[in-house]
C-alpha cells in the first residue's frame, strides 16, 4: 500500500496546472480585447472629432456660434460630446469625450482635439501649398 500512495501523491496536479495555464490564457484574452476594444473606440473618436471640426470650419463664415453649433450636432449624432470648441479666424478646434460602454465603462472618458481650417493657409507641415494659385 505505501508504493500506491507515493504513487499516487501527484494525482490531480495536471489538472490543476492545465485548470492554471487555461486561467492565464484566458486573462491574457481579456486583456489583448480589452486593448482592441479601446484602440478601435479612439480611432471612432479621432473620425467623429474631424468630422465635427470639418463641419465647423464649412459653416465658420456664419459666425463662431454657428460652427460651434454644428460641431455639436455632429458630435452628438456620432455618440460624442463636445466638451469645447474655439474659433480663430477660418480656424475652429474642437474638444470631444466619448464615454465608453461595455466592457470599458470603467475607464475614463476618451478625449480628442480636433482641428479644420483652410487648407492654402495650413503650413504645418513642409513642402505645402501656402497660397492657393
Amino acid at each position: 500500500m505505501s508504493a500506491r500512495r507515493a504513487s499516487g501523491s501527484d494525482a490531480g496536479s495536471a489538472t490543476v496546472l492545465a485548470l492554471s495555464l487555461a486561467v492565464v490564457v484566458a486573462l491574457a484574452g481579456a486583456v489583448a480585447a480589452e486593448v482592441a476594444l479601446t484602440v478601435a473606440a479612439r480611432h471612432q473618436l479621432a473620425a467623429v472629432a474631424d468630422a465635427a471640426s470639418l463641419g465647423a470650419a464649412a459653416v465658420v463664415d456664419n459666425g463662431p456660434a454657428a460652427a460651434c453649433a454644428e460641431a455639436r450636432a455632429v458630435a452628438r449624432r456620432n455618440g460624442a460630446v463636445m466638451t469645447n470648441c474655439r474659433t480663430a479666424g477660418p480656424f475652429v478646434t474642437v474638444r470631444l469625450q466619448l464615454r465608453l460602454g461595455w466592457p470599458l465603462g470603467w475607464l475614463r472618458p476618451l478625449a480628442l482635439n480636433s482641428r479644420a481650417g483652410p487648407a492654402e493657409t495650413n503650413t504645418d507641415h513642409p513642402g505645402q501649398a501656402t497660397a492657393a494659385s
